[in-house]
């Protein structure tokens, strides 16, 4: 029943995902072409600024879903009415004070950008009506937390994500309409209200025995949020700095240049999020029964992840820069060492998994605060620094180091010492090999990109489509002759498992 549960989930999440990306890339060419480039970099200012704003949350979110665990497996509805209510209060509050910090910056916004074309007060009024999009789903939180924790994530994913596929499709043909900016960001409110609203009323007609209004307040898992915020606020930081830095150093146009390449990377970084996720749903209940067995596992995981870093970062490194000439048509200028800074960045991204899967699976979060703080601290200096010398790839480049360093070896270090009670040093000198197969992927891949030229966007998916394919056959020939594919039988695991979903499925039919 649980791996049905996980399998509709995952579904759930990854194809409107898939949907909402793809709407997203004309998205943001629609919006270059009709709005400019630089109300693209303002949106995606306002974007980062809330986040930080956000920070108010201080991971409360998470603490509330935490609480709820122990009283739902007991079936303690009056229990959880009162952990719910009490989360409502906390978030109602945190709502309120977010829109009203929201308020204060927009009138200090347009004195940060540097070189804009705006009215100060148009600039105000965005960010206002922004912040009121993003500000509506506090209200909510406990009534979709409700679902997660029942394992039934699905029903308030299909409602926020098809909301986010009717704003995406409604925002397209406001644009084609030339619809001011400031009716696009109304509209994105009223959408957000809505789809929270069907959760709402979906939560207590599914769940008529939780009480959202308890006079009965449970605020103990505040109480959890010591070790929670450090990693919160290193997360916001490490995904979210760039775009302040780039804004106050070069202005809006580097900004929407910037967006157009972390765009495609989240993009796949969201889809590779999915997939782990399925992973570690299959993995999870071997993870706790014996030291060697879960070490196992681990390797196990990190030869799947370089395999999987290896192919993507190759590929995209020779992909991203002929797609943005052609399907920006030269409003987006490519940058080679650009490309190459977000290469690295994704690949630390995927390579980084395996520790943090362990990490959260052992509930490791007061051991590497440490390493949230380095992460933090690495990332600001090295942005400021890297940016005067090689521009808006410096901050990019940081990025990148940053990860590597707090999360690959400072995170890899605690792991193994509280875990595995190994020799973390081992694991490093084990993964050269890796590291040296990505640089001469990358060498291979820079000879046979060069031998075919790329002229339009259908030649462009046709040719880096086989590259991929032949890429990865490759690699894997590699990995095997390493003795590094027992992943693949994992991965034969994962296929049964869905088959038998299907069969399963037709037979109740």
């Amino acid at each position: 029943m649980r791996t049905k549960k996980i399998a509709i989930n995952f579904i759930a999440e990854l194809i409107p995902l898939i949907i909402i990306s793809l709407l997203g890339i004309f998205k943001l060419k629609f919006f270059v072409e009709f709005l400019g480039d630089e109300t693209l970099g303002l949106y995606q200012l306002f974007s980062q600024i809330m986040i930080y704003i956000a920070l108010v949350d201080g991971g409360i979110s998470s603490a509330l879903l935490y609480s709820l665990y122990k009283p739902n497996s007991e079936k303690n509805d009056k229990k959880m009415s009162a952990i719910l209510s009490a989360g409502k209060r906390c978030f109602s509050i945190i709502g309120a004070i977010i829109f009203f910090i929201a308020f204060i910056v927009s009138l200090f916004i347009p004195y940060f950008i540097k070189d804009n074309s705006f009215a100060n007060s148009f600039i105000s009024i965005s960010f206002l009506l922004f912040s009121l999009s993003n500000v509506v789903g506090y209200f909510f939180v406990p009534y979709q937390t409700i679902f997660e924790v029942k394992e039934k994530k699905y029903v308030t994913t299909l409602s926020l994500q098809i909301g986010q596929i009717l704003q995406n499709v409604l925002e397209i043909v406001l644009l084609f309409l030339h619809v001011s900016f400031l009716y696009i960001l109304a509209m994105h409110g009223v959408i957000k209200l809505l789809s929270n609203l069907i959760i709402y009323i979906l939560a207590k007609k599914s769940y008529p025995n939780i009480d959202f209004n308890s006079k009965e307040k449970d605020f103990k898992f505040i109480r959890q949020l010591k070790d929670l915020l450090v990693h919160k606020i290193n997360g916001l930081v490490g995904s979210n700095i760039d775009i302040l830095i780039i804004t106050n150093m070069f202005g809006l146009k580097l900004v929407a240049v910037y967006s157009a390449y972390n765009y495609i990377l989240n993009m796949i970084k969201d889809v590779l999020n999915k997939i782990s996720v399925s992973i570690i749903a299959i993995l999870g209940n071997k993870l706790v029964e014996s030291e060697n067995e879960s070490y196992a596992i681990f390797k196990e995981m990190r030869s799947f992840l370089f395999f999987l870093a290896t192919t993507l970062s190759v590929s995209l490194l020779y992909a991203i820069n002929p797609f943005i000439d052609i399907w920006y048509n030269g409003d987006i200028k490519s940058s080679s060492l650009l490309a190459l800074a977000f290469v690295l960045v994704l690949f630390t991204f995927i390579v980084k998994i395996a520790t943090n899967v362990f990490i959260n699976a052992k509930g490791l979060f007061k051991e590497t605060k440490y390493c949230a703080i380095a992460d933090t601290i690495i990332n600001l200096i090295l942005s400021i620094l890297l940016a005067f010398k090689f521009g808006i790839s410096g901050v990019v480049f940081a990025t990148a180091i940053s990860v590597f360093i707090s999360e690959y070896i400072l995170k890899t270090h605690v792991l193994f010492k509280n875990v595995f009670k190994k020799n973390s040093l081992t694991y490093y000198v084990e993964n050269i090999k890796f590291f040296l197969i990505f640089i001469l992927d990358l060498g291979l891949g820079y000879f046979v990109t060069n031998l075919f030229p790329i002229s339009n966007i259908l030649v462009w998916f046709a040719f880096f489509s086989v590259f991929t394919i032949l890429n990865s056959l490759l690699l894997l020939i590699i990995y095997y002759l390493l003795k590094e594919t027992k992943f693949v039988n994992r991965l034969k695991e994962l296929k049964g498992a869905k088959n038998e979903k299907i069969n399963n499925l037709r037979i109740t039919k």
